[in-house]
């Protein structure tokens, strides 16, 4: 087993480099789903990434059959298949499925994707917060500000609204964050 491992590390660090020129963090079923990182696993395929075989082999599929990987400088969840969609960042990793959601950038705002990697939501908002309760905070032309020690970052201005599951505003945008937030928990 340690053979093959080692061989496998090897394919992924030999082999293809101009090809695959993208450096990646995955959770690496040989370390039981620890980040191992590898230099050219992945390459940019349009507004996706593709990633060399070598490296899917590798990949720590979970209960739900996904792997989160950082490359290109940012998440993603890929399947076995290979097939990837770049999610937001939560929690020092890539952005959990709640209420069977993930959310992620695509050109025009903030969308949804499900498990199987489909988009299911494209909105037009800056950012979009995770659904519950049938209700997900969004804004428009709010911005990411950093906090003092660099570490963190929160969002500050625009317009904020909630939208319900089919991306229909449900709560109006309003300039007052805290105020849709007060709503929003009434209504769930």
């Amino acid at each position: 087993m340690l053979i093959a491992a080692l061989l496998s590390m090897l394919a992924l660090a030999s082999g293809n480099a101009a090809d695959y020129d993208l450096p990646c963090l995955y959770a690496d079923k040989e370390t039981g789903g620890m980040l191992e990182r590898a230099d050219h696993c992945a390459r940019a395929a349009g507004d996706s990434v593709e990633f060399q075989p070598q490296a899917l082999e590798r990949m720590d599929f979970e209960g739900d059959g996904l792997s989160p990987v950082f490359t290109n400088r940012s998440w993603h969840w890929v399947r076995p298949d290979g097939r990837a969609v770049a999610v937001v960042t939560f929690d020092n990793g890539a952005d959990d499925f709640e209420d069977g959601l993930a959310r992620g950038p695509w050109a025009g705002g903030m969308a949804y994707f499900d498990k199987q990697l489909n988009r299911v939501l494209a909105t037009p908002y800056d950012w979009g917060d995770r659904f519950s309760g049938g209700l997900a905070a969004v804004c428009k032309g709010c911005r990411a500000m950093r906090t003092p020690d660099g570490e963190h970052s929160y969002l500050a201005g625009g317009e904020w609204g909630a939208i319900d599951r089919q991306g229909r505003l449900a709560l109006p945008l309003r300039p007052d964050a805290a105020s849709l937030q007060r709503e929003i928990e009434a209504r769930r």
